[in-house]
């Protein structure tokens, strides 16, 4: 039947309305969720007033004179896993390791001093002025299964407070020895996370590792050579040097049997074909900052290399978990070298 011209009025303004209702709720969703994050914000502005940050340490780095190479070379530290709150009673594994907040605490330390003795000795030879550090993730054992509830230390809060301040003691030590330090700090990985299971959108925020480096930054606030960048993202493109590296946790890489090597190659594929198109796209803007040489990653507790990744072994070590399954690695934390011409070298797993 055909609609009078009344009649279409009446329908298309019933419509319109309705339509209108709809942009307004959400309007008034996006509003909220904008005004949340601002409060978030606010609220880290205040724990950073409030808090008392490290003063700034005296420099002790000088240049050495006389070294044979002029090229001027960058040092990398690779924090990952370090799992702050978990318990692992050597007894039950048969004495393979043990574990616990204080351990934990001594080897981040050890880990810290080792590098810059390891750094001073290439500076008889190699010009080294700057330190990049990439964090990738699981700074804390979190509750996201039973068992670690039952087990941990302490609280996840308490965790994510002796974790901040941990990392930032640990940078503070070795920036006195540096002429600038970039801290590269990914939040997004699985034992901080709020949520039963791994989340896309808004993990970055959504996670207890978010608050751990909002607290190591305010305790870091006035050391003037330390540049702290926070990533509330799955992955980030960083730059050290020349070098792009892709850094990021690696929990949402599928394996079994150990190291997932077919699922690594496959991530790199996947990442490498996705960023090429808009690489070659004239009118994209930031081409040259999504393309990347390396992979680097965390989460698989156990240190390996390859041309296209790397992977940082943890802090905790073999747990109950792992002797379960005859797995065992030492507790292990890497650093390497980048020179400008040949990339990286000397890459080295300090056993904690």
């Amino acid at each position: 039947m055909k609609l009078s011209e009344d009649q279409l009025k009446d329908k298309h303004g019933s419509v319109s309305q309705q339509l209108q209702k709809q942009l307004y709720q959400k309007d008034k969703i996006l509003n909220e969720y904008v005004d949340a994050h601002g409060k978030l914000e606010m609220f880290f502005a205040q724990v950073c007033d409030t808090l008392q940050s490290f003063p700034s340490p005296e420099t002790l780095y000088e240049p050495i004179a006389n070294i044979t190479v002029d090229s001027e070379c960058q040092a990398v530290m690779h924090i990952s896993d370090t799992h702050m709150g978990s318990v692992q009673d050597a007894d039950e594994i048969e004495g393979f390791n043990e574990y616990n907040p204080d351990i934990c605490e001594s080897r981040c330390m050890d880990y810290a001093k080792k590098t810059v003795e390891w750094v001073q000795l290439h500076r008889l030879a190699y010009n080294i002025p700057k330190l990049s550090i990439l964090v990738t993730g699981d700074l804390l054992s979190g509750d996201i299964h039973l068992e670690l509830t039952a087990t941990n230390a302490f609280p996840t809060p308490v965790q994510v407070v002796v974790s901040g301040n941990l990392l930032a003691r640990q940078i503070a030590y070795v920036a006195p020895h540096f002429e600038s330090v970039d801290v590269h700090f990914l939040v997004a990985d699985n034992h901080s996370r709020l949520t039963k299971k791994p989340q896309a959108k808004e993990e970055g925020y959504n996670s207890l590792n978010y608050v751990v480096g909002m607290i190591a930054k305010c305790y870091l606030k006035d050391v003037r050579n330390v540049n702290f960048n926070i990533y509330p993202q799955y992955e980030k493109v960083v730059k050290v040097l020349n070098r792009n590296y892709l850094i990021m946790h690696g929990h949402n890489i599928r394996g079994w049997m150990g190291i997932p090597w077919y699922s690594i190659e496959r991530k790199i594929a996947k990442e490498a074909t996705a960023r090429m198109g808009l690489m070659l796209d004239e009118y994209f803007a930031r081409r040259n900052e999504i393309g990347f040489h390396k992979l680097v990653m965390g989460h698989f507790h156990t240190p390996m290399d390859h041309p296209l990744y790397t992977c940082s072994g943890s802090v905790q070590g073999t747990d109950a978990y792992d002797h379960k399954d005859g797995r065992y690695a030492k507790p292990s934390q890497s650093a390497w070298m980048v020179h400008p011409k040949w990339g990286e070298f000397d890459k080295i797993n300090f056993i904690l």
